[in-house]
């Protein structure tokens, strides 16, 4: 049999062989339905494309490079969204593409702008998605001055325009704190990721603003950042136990952190709604299983990892950074009262 070329799929689906071609590089000149319609044709008649010779005459690798942190080796302790769940959404954002991700794995920032100058020196990818952003990133600066493609998860405090997928966490957080101090708690923690970090220092920011809104004195001894785990959480209801302004309420950065604070409750014997209360943001819908379910702000994971894929292979063809920023504000899903009953 001979081989499926792509006028073999211009005859079948009754396309230019410049459509055809454009489609199968997921141009976004193509309607989606032409490209769908295309790479349907396309897995019905086994057509493999001939990579190696694209790469010569295009000078690309078709390969997106994804760098993230992963959780440190020998630790057992749960930290909320694994970055495998962002994973997923990336690669089935490039599912039917051309491209394919290569993961890079790194413990530190350090190792992050290591593997970054790695990739764009010896061109191993034609782009770059990045997590755990810092309010001045070098490794943004850097990617901006070589002009490489790039897509980050999370926002940083640079001018020049980039593209990023983010959740709206100074907003979500001060809308958070509001909703607490209207059903009466006025001593209130806010439990966030290390301070270096750019979503830590937007979830404080909200958190502040919310509480001079309302005429509240900021405590900063209730402002708590460190790692996002159940230990974190459970240590920081510990050290506050018994101050002078006892906390009636904690706004969690995650679950994982959340179920910590339950944690503590338990065994200072701090009763759930008697005594004090706990909500969490970046939910993925774990803790509608805690005992008792509490109020979350939902994230949906699979929509923003979806996007970071989708933007990359749209900067790596050339649109604009500044038509590719998309802010996501996670949704209020209210399992308890929250208001402190007697």
């Amino acid at each position: 049999m001979a081989r499926a070329t792509i006028k073999t799929i211009a005859q079948k689906a009754e396309l230019s062989v410049g459509t055809v071609s454009r489609a199968l590089k997921d141009c976004s000149s193509v309607k989606d339905k032409t490209k769908q319609r295309v790479r349907q044709i396309a897995e019905e008649i086994d057509y493999v494309r001939n990579l190696d010779g694209l790469r010569l005459r295009t000078g690309r690798t078709y390969s997106v490079a994804v760098v993230m942190t992963t959780p440190i080796t020998g630790s057992h302790e749960w930290e909320g969204v694994e970055y495998t769940n962002i994973l997923n959404g990336i690669m089935g954002a490039l599912r039917g593409t051309m491209y394919r991700a290569a993961i890079y794995p790194v413990d530190d920032f350090a190792s992050s702008f290591q593997e970054i100058r790695n990739i764009v020196e010896q061109r191993l990818a034609d782009g770059i998605i990045i997590s755990g952003t810092r309010p001045d990133d070098a490794r943004i600066s850097y990617m901006l001055e070589k002009d490489f493609p790039f897509v980050t998860y999370g926002m940083s405090e640079h001018f020049t325009p980039y593209s990023y997928v983010d959740a709206n966490s100074q907003e979500m957080s001060q809308k958070a704190t509001t909703r607490l101090i209207q059903l009466g708690h006025t001593n209130i923690v806010s439990i966030n990721p290390p301070d270096e970090l750019m979503y830590s220092k937007q979830r404080q920011r909200g958190y502040i603003r919310a509480l001079q809104d309302a005429g509240i004195d900021v405590q900063t001894e209730f402002i708590a950042t460190g790692p996002l785990t159940p230990e974190f959480g459970k240590a920081t209801v510990k050290a506050l136990y018994n101050h002078d302004k006892n906390p009636t309420a904690y706004i969690c950065a995650n679950e994982a952190s959340a179920l910590g604070v339950l944690s503590a409750f338990y065994e200072l014997g701090i009763k759930f709604g008697k005594d004090a209360i706990v909500n969490a943001t970046d939910d993925i819908n774990v803790s509608a299983y805690f005992t008792p379910p509490i109020t979350t702000y939902f994230l949906p994971i699979e929509e923003t990892s979806k996007a970071l894929g989708e933007f990359i292979i749209r900067r790596i063809e050339g649109e604009p950074a500044q038509d590719l920023q998309r802010m996501v504000m996670p949704q209020l899903i209210e399992r308890q009262d929250d208001r402190l009953k007697p």
